[in-house]
């Protein structure tokens, strides 16, 4: 069976590729990059192809993982988050509809919930709710919901969204705007990490907890010969913001200070007081998260620090 990663190059591709190396599946695997010669020389002895040479292959399944990682800079506007997005879901779109056996798996985001973040996400929660008027932080999540809804319409096509609240692993984007790379960043270089007093959820998954939900959805597909729908991911335990910089500064003497009444830290995406989900439907396919949050982030620092 031949699985292949688009956007190879990104952090949830990278973290899933080293652990099928560690399984010794590198043979199995097929990489698409807009920059291959430098994955090449990273992954030896891996068949790297260039992006645009996509649908001259066969493919058994596809994940994914092109997408924005770093969200803040003028490059990355409304519309060039709608262009990639769109682009590549077509083209993988196009090649399924020529060869229906095809599995598709995703990489969605929890940003498609919008913008109330005030309670935790569970089976009755609105998708896009918040939103009254599309601003430059929502374009993210309006085009993964686009994506998500072409793939619901394609009913009788093998597809499945991932929708990605936190995730973390050694592959971490040191420069981005999000929390924990900034706590890291701060650990690193031995910075004080300025912080203000909202006590924020997140839910950091891990790459070994990744890759045994899309080994769970390649048996289930193998299994019934068909899979589509959404899946929300979940770690074992989320973690507030507190007790994550307690946390790593017991294990990292990670220095932070809590400025009250402030609003240091901003999202690409929007503020969210509690991102994650209580809608366990992954259990149905026999999913049981190995890692908390606080356990994964904590695992990752090790390694990278």
């Amino acid at each position: 069976m031949k699985i292949s990663i688009l956007g190879a190059r990104g952090q949830i591709a990278r973290s899933l590729i080293s652990l099928y190396v560690q399984k010794n599946e590198l043979s199995n695997l097929a990489l698409y990059s807009r920059a291959p010669e430098a994955l090449m020389s990273e992954i030896k002895g891996a068949r790297v192809y260039r992006s645009q040479d996509f649908s001259i292959h066969d493919h058994d399944v596809i994940i994914n993982c092109i997408g924005m990682s770093n969200l803040k800079g003028s490059k990355n506007s409304g519309a060039e988050i709608f262009r990639i997005h769109e682009t590549w879901d077509n083209f993988i779109l196009e090649y399924l509809k020529r060869n229906e056996k095809v599995l598709y798996i995703n990489m969605s985001s929890g940003a498609v919930y919008g913008k109330d973040f005030q309670n935790p996400i569970d089976e009755k929660s609105c998708l896009l709710n918040g939103i009254t008027e599309i601003s430059p932080s929502d374009n993210y999540a309006v085009s993964k919901l686009n994506s998500e809804a072409k793939h619901r319409s394609y009913a009788k096509l093998s597809i499945v969204d991932l929708r990605i609240f936190s995730y973390i692993s050694k592959f971490i984007d040191f420069n981005s705007n999000f929390l924990i790379s900034e706590i890291m960043a701060a650990v690193k270089n031995k910075k004080v990490f300025i912080t203000d007093d909202r006590n924020i959820f997140r839910d950091y998954i891990h790459p070994e907890d990744m890759i045994q939900i899309i080994d769970l959805i390649i048996k289930r597909w193998k299994e019934d010969g068909f899979i589509n729908g959404v899946f929300d991911i979940y770690s074992k335990n989320p973690v507030t913001k507190i007790d994550m910089l307690q946390g790593i500064s017991e294990k990292f003497n990670l220095k932070y200070e809590i400025k009250t009444g402030t609003n240091v830290n901003s999202s690409p995406t929007g503020f969210k007081m509690n991102y994650y989900s209580l809608n366990k439907k992954l259990k149905k396919l026999g999913y049981e998260p190995r890692y908390s949050s606080l356990d994964a982030i904590l695992k990752v620092m090790s390694e990278v620090l």
